[in-house]
């Protein structure tokens, strides 16, 4: 076997270990085929197989040791695809340490990448990941921008009806906090209704939270406190407990509007509970309208 089938078969090896979840086995194989390349004098194979490596790293949770060489690989490379790689998972690597802006940076500059290497899996992902950083940016024109196109190429990456729905759910929110409530709703709608389908339990809480939130913004105070109690119960059997928290605002706020004093009173007892040092918490949550300044994604 020549060297440079080495490096192919290393690689092919690497990436069953991958999709087996034999995470270290992966890891292994693709430091013998960066050693490999680099034994090639192959420069752009190394950086390939060195990015290959990062995505088993993110996954081992242990990628923020290499964001150094990320950057160099991201400044020298030639290759799209790979410059995509070195930008995707460096924008990782800032999210994971709480960064939003540098990772939103970063993940910008993935997207541009993606669309010039051609590869509509790494576009997609890009797109998607781009939508999440933006949202969780308050971003909410540009994070719609990322989900629709990663809805639109949802299909032609095969991504199964799970990652489409969560994509539905965040695409539904930001149309939500732009003024489409009613598009907005009917978008988280059909997440819920895929992931209850799907078996998909975990992440409905995240769902019915934003459901909450859009019949909160239409006024409808009955529906949006059915849908906050089920995204309640959710976060608490999945111990969610942002979600369980964002959600008791939301149902505070509802109470509130609808008149209910007991309800009211009982929930931010509850919210309380998050707020240990804060003794004015539940004077502050009565003299604003918290679903006007919450970013639920944030």
């Amino acid at each position: 076997m020549g060297t440079s089938e080495r490096y192919v078969r290393l690689t092919q090896l690497a990436q069953r270990a991958f999709s087996g979840a034999r995470l270290e086995r992966s890891l292994r194989l693709f430091e013998a085929a960066e050693s490999e390349a680099k034994h090639l004098g192959d420069r752009a194979l190394a950086d390939r197989a060195f990015c290959n490596r990062c995505v088993v790293l993110l996954e081992l949770e242990r990628l923020d040791s290499e964001v150094g060489e990320l950057k160099h690989v991201l400044m020298r490379s030639r290759d799209p695809f790979t410059s995509w790689m070195a930008a995707y998972y460096t924008s990782q690597v800032y999210k994971a340490e709480g960064n939003v802006a540098r990772a939103l940076a970063y993940v910008r500059r993935a997207s541009e990448l993606a669309d010039a290497s051609g590869e509509t899996r790494a576009v997609a992902a890009s797109a998607n990941e781009h939508g999440t950083l933006a949202l969780v940016d308050s971003r909410f024109a540009e994070a719609r921008a990322c989900f629709e196109q990663a809805l639109r190429l949802s299909e032609a990456t095969d991504l199964d009806a799970m990652g489409r729905a969560i994509i539905r759910d965040n695409l539904g929110y930001c149309l939500m906090c732009t003024g489409e409530v009613d598009s907005g709703i009917e978008l988280c709608r059909d997440a819920a209704a895929t992931l209850e389908g799907t078996g998909s339990a975990q992440y409905l809480a995240e769902v019915f939270q934003d459901l909450c939130y859009g019949h909160l913004q239409r006024g409808e105070f009955g529906a949006a406190r059915a849908f906050g109690e089920k995204a309640l119960e959710h976060a608490r059997r999945f111990q969610l407990p942002t979600i369980e928290r964002n959600t008791l605002m939301l149902l505070a706020d509802a109470a509130m509007d609808e008149g209910d004093e007991e309800s009211t009173e009982a929930y931010l007892d509850r919210l309380a509970a998050y707020y240990p040092d804060f003794h004015g918490m539940k004077n502050f949550l009565r003299a604003f309208n918290v679903r006007e300044v919450i970013n639920l994604k944030a």
